[in-house]
C-alpha cells in the first residue's frame, strides 16, 4: 500500500488548521465581549471638561491642592427692574489686569489670574480685590440700587462653616497700581459693606452670586464714585482656624472666556460744579504776588483740598449727555478710546466721547516757532529758544513744507524720559540722538500720514450708517468717500498711508483687542499683522518706514507705559526698541 494514501488530504490539514486559529480567536476575544474595555470610551452621562491654560495658585505643601474646574459659560442671571425716570444703567466690568486674588504670605498680589480665592487655606488667608472703572457715571449722581455679580468657580475646599463678605476699601496714596502690595490690600480701609454676609450654602459651582447695596450701604458708594474714577472691591472669608476656601470666577484676560465680576449701577446723572480757572498772570511781579498770597494761606490755615471729580475747570464749559449705557467691556472701552484714536491734525471725523466736559476757552493763537535741534548732551540743560515768529501754518502749508535732511529716516517720539514731555529724534534701532524744542516739524511729519503720495486723496475715519467707525478714502476734490473697512462692531482709527501709495495700515478693535492691520489695495483685503493682545494692551499709532517694508507704532505689550514698537510690514520680526522705563508715544517716521 502506498505510505502517502494513508496521509490526511490537503483540504483536511486545511480545515483542521482553520479550526484551530478561530478555537484561539474565541479564546482572546471572549472576556472582551463579557466586558467591554473603556479606556476611550466617554459615557453619555459624564461631562468632560476641556483643560484650559490659567495659573493654579501655589499652595503650602501640607495642604490638598485647589482643584479648580471652569464652570458653564452661559451662566442665568436676574435681569435688572427696568430704571425709573431720569435714570440710566450703568455696567462695568472688572478691569483683569487689576484684580486678581491676594495672599498674605505672598508680597505681590495675584494680578490676571482666573482664581477668585476668598478664606483660610493651608494655614494662611486668602482674599480678592476687584478693580471697576466707574469714570462713566457722572459726579453728584444719585445712585439708586447697584450690585455686584460674581459666579463661583470652585468649592473644593469650602468648609461647612464661616462668612464669606464683599467690602468697598479705600487704599493708601500710591504713584502706580503695580507698587501697591498685598499688605496694602489687606490693611486697605473698609468704606462700607456690600450686601449680607454670605454663608457655604449661598455658595457654589456656576452659581452667580449678586451682592447688592443695601440702602444705608449706597451713600459710601456715592462718595467714592464722587470722588474716584475707580472703586475697589476685596472679597474676603472665614480667617480660620479650618481650612473653608472658596474660589469665584475672574474670568482672566481673556474677555470670551470665563465669567467676569460685574458691577451694575442704577443712577441718575448728576451736573459738574464749575470752577473759574485762576487767570495766567502776566508777569514775573504778579506771579510772585501770587505765591506770596498763597505761602500766607497755607501758613495760616493750611495746605488747599483738591477739587473732588464733581468739580471741572475751563470757562465756558459744556456738559456733554450721555445718548446710552456701554453694555460691554468692549463697548466701554472703545468709546473711551475714540477721543485719543484720532489724530487731530489729520483732520478726521472725531465724535464727542460720552460723558466728557468739552472746554472751550477763548485764546489768542501765539505765533509758532521755529523748532530748536538740541544736541542729546544738553536735553537736561534749561533752554530759552528765541525765534521769529511765522504765521500759523495751514493743511496746504504742512504738507508743502520741506522736512531737515538730518530727520529723514528718523522717527519722531513723544517721550518724558528727560523729565519734561517732548518731541526727540528716534533712530530704527532705539537710539535718542537729538530733542526738538518745538513740535512744528513733528506737526508737519505728522500730517502726511494719511496723504496718498500724490495727495489727491487721504484716509479718513468717519462713521458708517450704523454709527460703526470706518476707514474711508477721501477724494480731496470732491470729498466722495468709498470704504476700506466694513466692521460689524467696535471701531477702526489711525489710519497711514504706505509711501508707495499700494497699502494702509490701521487699527482695527473688531474683536475687544486693538490690532494693527494692513490693507492692500491691489486685492481689496485687509490682513492682520499683530497679535495676542487683550483689551487692556494696546497696538497704536501705526507708521511706515521711508521703503514701505516696516511698521512702527507704540504698544503696553509687557510694560508698564507705552513704549516704540517695531516690525516688519507682514508683522515678523516684532521687537521693542524703546526698552526704557519711560513712556514713549505716538511715533512719526519722516519720509
Amino acid at each position: 500500500m502506498n505510505l502517502f494514501s494513508r496521509l490526511p488530504s490537503l483540504t483536511t490539514i486545511l480545515w483542521i488548521v482553520a479550526s484551530l486559529v478561530a478555537f484561539g480567536a474565541f479564546i482572546y476575544i471572549a472576556p472582551n465581549l463579557i466586558n467591554p474595555p473603556t479606556a476611550n470610551v466617554t459615557p453619555t452621562n459624564v461631562v468632560v471638561v476641556a483643560p484650559t491654560t490659567r495659573a493654579t495658585p501655589t499652595m503650602p505643601s501640607t495642604g490638598t491642592p485647589i482643584a479648580i474646574v471652569p464652570p458653564p459659560k452661559s451662566v442665568t442671571t436676574n435681569p435688572l427692574p427696568t430704571p425709573p425716570e431720569g435714570a440710566e444703567v450703568y455696567t462695568s466690568i472688572a478691569d483683569p489686569t487689576r484684580s486678581g486674588y491676594l495672599k498674605l504670605a505672598d508680597d505681590k498680589p495675584h494680578w490676571g489670574d482666573r482664581n477668585l480665592h476668598a478664606g483660610y487655606f493651608g494655614n494662611d488667608r486668602y482674599a480678592s480685590a476687584l478693580y471697576f472703572d466707574v469714570s462713566a457715571i457722572p459726579p453728584n449722581s444719585e445712585i439708586l440700587s447697584a450690585q455686584i455679580e460674581l459666579a463661583g468657580l470652585s468649592r473644593d475646599n469650602l468648609g461647612s462653616q464661616g462668612e464669606w463678605r464683599a467690602s468697598l476699601v479705600r487704599l493708601k496714596p500710591f504713584a502706580e497700581w503695580q507698587d501697591l502690595t498685598t499688605r496694602d490690600f489687606f490693611d486697605a480701609t473698609v468704606t462700607t459693606s456690600i450686601d449680607s454676609p454670605l454663608g457655604p450654602g449661598d455658595l457654589d459651582l456656576g452659581r452667580v452670586n449678586e451682592l447688592q447695596f443695601l440702602q444705608d450701604q449706597l451713600p459710601g458708594l456715592s462718595v467714592e464714585i464722587d470722588e474716584r474714577t475707580f472703586i475697589v472691591v476685596r472679597l474676603d472669608g472665614p480667617l480660620g482656624p479650618d481650612n473653608s476656601l472658596f474660589t469665584w470666577d475672574s474670568g482672566g484676560l481673556d474677555l470670551k472666556g470665563g465669567v467676569h465680576p460685574t458691577l451694575r449701577v442704577v443712577a441718575r446723572p448728576g451736573q459738574f460744579v464749575v470752577v473759574t480757572n485762576t487767570p495766567t498772570p502776566v508777569n514775573v511781579v504778579t506771579a510772585a504776588a501770587i505765591a506770596l498770597a498763597e505761602t500766607d494761606f497755607a501758613t495760616r490755615f493750611g495746605t488747599a483740598t483738591p477739587f473732588p471729580r464733581s468739580h471741572a475747570t475751563g470757562t465756558p464749559i459744556h456738559l456733554v449727555t450721555r445718548q446710552f449705557t456701554p453694555s460691554n467691556v468692549e463697548t466701554r472701552v472703545a468709546i473711551a478710546q475714540v477721543a485719543t484714536a484720532i489724530a487731530v491734525t489729520t483732520g478726521t471725523y472725531t465724535p464727542t466721547p460720552e460723558n466728557w466736559i468739552e472746554v472751550t476757552p477763548t485764546f489768542t493763537p501765539l505765533p509758532t516757532r521755529t523748532p530748536l535741534v538740541i544736541p542729546a548732551a544738553t536735553l537736561f540743560a534749561r533752554l530759552t529758544p528765541t525765534a521769529p515768529p511765522i504765521n500759523t501754518p495751514t493743511v496746504r502749508d504742512m504738507l508743502a513744507a520741506p522736512l531737515p535732511d538730518f530727520l529723514k529716516g528718523n522717527l519722531l517720539v513723544r517721550t518724558n524720559r528727560f523729565g519734561q514731555d517732548m518731541v526727540v529724534v528716534m533712530q530704527p534701532d532705539g537710539t535718542i540722538t537729538q530733542a526738538l524744542t518745538g513740535q512744528l516739524y513733528y506737526i508737519y511729519a505728522e500730517a502726511r500720514e494719511p496723504y496718498s503720495p500724490d495727495r489727491q486723496e487721504r484716509v479718513v475715519v468717519a462713521p458708517d450708517e450704523r454709527g460703526i467707525l470706518q476707514i474711508w478714502v477721501e477724494n480731496q476734490e470732491t470729498f466722495e468717500k468709498r470704504p476700506i473697512t466694513t466692521l460689524s462692531r467696535g471701531l477702526a482709527y489711525d489710519p497711514v498711508w504706505s509711501p508707495d501709495g499700494s497699502r494702509v495700515a490701521y487699527v482695527n478693535r473688531e474683536f475687544a483687542n486693538d490690532e494693527i492691520y494692513v490693507h492692500d489695495f491691489a486685492t481689496g483685503r485687509s490682513t492682520q499683522v499683530t497679535f495676542g493682545g487683550n483689551p487692556f494692551v494696546y497696538k497704536q499709532k501705526p507708521t511706515w518706514s521711508p521703503d514701505g517694508t516696516q511698521i512702527a507704532f507704540k504698544s503696553n505689550e509687557g510694560t508698564l507705559n507705552f513704549q516704540i514698537w517695531l516690525m516688519n510690514a507682514d508683522g515678523s520680526n516684532l521687537r521693542n526698541i524703546s526698552q526704557s522705563e519711560s513712556i514713549d508715544v505716538d511715533p512719526v517716521w519722516v519720509k
